[in-house]
Parts: C-alpha cells; structure tokens; sequence
C-alpha cells in the first residue's frame, strides 16, 4: 500500500497559533524599539540645531525670531499661525535682509528638519521642529513678541526652546489649553506616553514645566 505523509490539521493550528503568539510578542518589542530610535534622532536634531542657535547668539546677541505668519513673514502654505513658531531662516525684504539661521550668514545648511514623530496631514510648522524665543522684549525694540509676554518663560527656558511634538503626534498633546505643549514626554510613563520633547537654552533635556503652566494647565 503507498502510504501519504503529511501534516494533520491539528497539526497546522498548532503551528499557526505558535506564529501568532511569536508575532504578538515581536511587534510590540519592534514598535517599541522604532519609536526608542525616533527619540534619539530628535534628541540628536536638536542638539544640532542648538548649536547653530549659540553661533548665531555669538554673532548678534540674541537668537532670531521665530517665524511665524503672525510676525508677518511670508505665507507658507500649511502654516497654522495659532500653533508654534519654527527656526527663522532669514529672508530677503524690502531695504534689506531679515536675518535668520541660514541667511545671510549659513550657522546650518537647514534648520526646516522635518520631526520624524510628524505626518503629512499635520501643518507645516508642526512638521519641523519647534522654535520659540523669549528674549526680553526691551532688547527687541520694535520686535517684541506678544505670544510669550510672561517673564516666567525666560527665566525657566532662557532664550529660547527648540522641540518635537513628540511620540503622541499631537503639538498640545491631547488637551486644548495654549498651556499644553510645554508638557514634556517621559518614557517612564510609557514609550507613546504625552508630551513634547523639548530642549532650552538652559536644559539639554527639558524634564520640567513652567510652574505657572503646571497651574494653569494640570496634568
């Protein structure tokens, strides 16, 4: 008699159950490691871009502005003007140059880099990283910023404040106060846990907020 071997379907569920198990353990592991590698990409980014931002104080004395619509730079198409400022890279105008990280004078070849937690769906200056500034508005003149009039700001961050939105994806991290971005990620509370990654003028690593927005803005 010719005798047919082969694998039972007792057999074929159990192996298919073993992959199903393995792949339930190895995808969270991946997405885990994925999301590790992000955060020292932008831990990295910004270590750069501060660099630029010292040069540049070294130059003239105080960071640049932050461009934003609101300050009346030119329109980019996505820019969300109630949301965050992002790196000046200096512009041509009329008598003159608005001077900024790559313009006239190159402190970075580009300080418009796209945050690896960011999409394409989200607007454009969420989709780099984050510029604030917080000189003191005396020293700016006529420029002075009417978003961060609080002295709290520069005291806590310095000069200025770089930052990602973060593994959450979302620049106010789930909340709806103006207050909510200065929250800070902590993988402590988990690796997609809230908050953005931030970086000042004082800390390497923002690891805590404003107290007056911690008042105003519970977590």
């Amino acid at each position: 008699m010719n005798q047919r071997s082969g694998f039972t379907l007792i057999e074929l569920l159990v192996v298919v159950a073993i992959i199903a198990i393995l792949a339930a353990i190895a995808v969270p592991s991946f997405l885990t490691a994925q999301t590790r590698a992000k955060v020292s990409r932008v831990k990295a980014d910004l270590r750069t871009l501060a660099g630029a931002l010292e040069a540049y104080m070294v130059d003239n004395g105080l960071p640049p502005l932050d461009y934003k619509v609101s300050r009346g730079d030119p329109q980019l198409a996505g820019m969300e003007p109630s949301t965050s400022g992002i790196l000046h890279p200096g512009y041509a105008k009329a008598g003159g140059i608005c001077p900024g990280l790559t313009t006239p004078v190159a402190y970075i070849q580009n300080c418009w880099i796209d945050d690896p937690f960011s999409s394409a769906g989200t607007p454009f200056d969420q989709r780099k990283y984050s510029y604030n500034w917080f000189a003191p508005s005396p020293l700016r003149g006529n420029e002075a910023n009417p978003d961060y009039l609080l002295q709290e700001y520069e005291l806590y961050y310095g000069y200025w404040r770089l930052g990602s939105i973060g593994p959450d994806r979302d620049f106010y991290n789930k909340a709806s106060t103006p207050y909510a971005p200065s929250r800070n990620y902590d993988p402590t509370n988990g690796t997609t846990s809230l908050g953005n990654i931030w970086r000042s003028q004082k800390e390497g690593e923002v690891g805590h907020r404003p107290p007056l927005d911690v008042m105003i803005d519970p977590e």
